[in-house]
């Protein structure tokens, strides 16, 4: 199955499996939940406001790549 990934500004890399782009970004979203997001702006971008899903969504319909 092909690997797809998006990078974060911080440089956090996440890769998933999936049959298509559209797929990836689709289980990518569902990965980032508000709770997600927020573990994550806590861990990889202390002292930050959490964005909002919205945000964060837009730029994994814009980050997602498949891995060569």
């Amino acid at each position: 199955m092909p690997k797809f990934s998006m990078t974060c500004q911080c440089g956090d890399t996440m890769t998933m499996d999936a049959k298509n782009r559209n797929e990836a970004v689709t289980k990518f979203k569902a990965m980032m939940t508000p709770d997600a997001i927020a573990a994550h702006m806590a861990d990889k971008h202390p002292g930050k406001p959490v964005m909002e899903t919205a945000q964060v969504h837009a730029s994994i319909e814009q980050q997602v790549q498949a891995v060569q």
